[in-house]
Parts: structure tokens; C-alpha cells; sequence
């Protein structure tokens, strides 16, 4: 979420360009592979989740100067983030997490509350639960920051091992962190 997935390199990134409202990225999704060749850049769209999905591939190609005047515009103005968005970028950007931890996604799970998902790739998953205020999207993502700088040890976590046969938390994980059971 902080880097924006749209740039155009040399090098294909992937950017979802849409997903479920309700569940988010892991139930459907609709991904583009962004690249830049020369004067154009290449979305090869079809990295699709969801089983109505499976095989459709399209390719769109853009003007290279265009696009990249349009993604400039759209780092430079934010207006059209939502209030959760703008919370997640800044909770995610630059954030100092433990050796090995990245951050994944930021979602509201209730009113009031946001769920911010880490990742251990390969070995574990891990969310962190934090009050959440729609009307002060700064302030709730200052004060999840601030908890997220803290000993990990510390945070309102639960947590999943990828590796189905691991029944041991990470090793960073404090008294208070419990299993989490889908």
C-alpha cells in the first residue's frame, strides 16, 4: 500500500485495480501487470482471483507520457483516497516493523476498529487490532504507528503459522497475543 504499484518500470509490477468491497483482495481481484516499453506502457490484465474469472487476459496500452503525468497527479493529490485508505498508506509507509515482518493491508473489521495485517512471508500471519475514527484518519493512524514502534511483544495481535503442522507463535510474540482460528 505505501509504494505506489502503478509506477511503470522496466520491470512488471503488479497493481490491483479492483476487489471485493466486502472481503478485499483475497476473494476476487482484478490485477494488472504494469510495465513500461519505450513510449507505451503495458497493463496485461488477468491475474483475476475468483472462479468466474479464471483465463481472461486482456493487454491495454497507454502513452508513456500521459500515464506517467497521471500518476504523478494522483501522488500529488490524495482526495480521492478514503478515509481507510489514507489510514492504512500512512500506517504502512515506512513503518518500523520486526526483522523479517512486512505490512500487507489495512482494513476497518468493525465500527471503530481497523485490523492492520503483517506478514512473516512463509512462516507466519499477523494482525494487529487498534481503535479506529473515520473523522480522524491522521490521528488513528499516528496512534497505530505509535503502537506498531513499541515492542511487538506488546501489541493487541493475533496470530496464524502458514506452516499448518506449527503450533508456535513467532518468537517475538507477547503473553497477550493469541491464536487466530479461521
Amino acid at each position: 500500500m505505501p509504494v505506489n504499484r502503478f509506477v511503470a518500470t522496466d520491470d512488471f509490477t503488479t497493481a490491483t485495480i479492483a476487489c471485493c468491497k466486502s472481503c478485499g483482495p483475497e476473494c476476487c481481484a482484478i490485477e494488472a501487470c504494469v510495465r513500461r516499453e519505450g513510449d507505451v506502457v503495458r497493463w496485461e490484465v488477468g491475474d483475476r482471483r475468483g472462479v468466474r474469472w479464471v483465463g481472461e487476459r486482456r493487454t491495454i496500452l497507454f502513452d508513456a507520457a500521459a500515464y506517467d503525468a497521471e500518476v504523478a497527479r494522483i501522488e500529488a493529490d490524495r482526495s480521492w483516497q478514503t478515509a481507510m485508505h489514507r489510514a492504512g498508506r500512512l500506517i504502512l509507509a515506512g513503518v518500523d516493523l520486526p526483522s523479517g515482518v512486512e505490512g500487507v493491508r489495512v482494513t476497518m473489521i468493525g465500527a471503530g476498529e481497523l485490523e492492520v495485517w503483517l506478514e512473516e512471508p512463509d512462516e507466519y500471519q499477523i494482525f494487529v487490532h487498534a481503535p479506529w475514527d473515520a473523522q480522524r484518519p491522521d490521528d488513528s493512524a499516528a496512534m497505530v504507528r505509535s503502537v506498531l514502534a513499541g515492542p511487538a511483544a506488546a501489541w493487541p495481535a493475533r496470530w496464524h503459522s502458514i506452516k499448518a503442522d506449527r503450533e508456535d507463535p513467532p518468537a517475538y510474540a507477547g503473553p497477550s497475543w493469541r491464536r487466530a482460528e479461521f
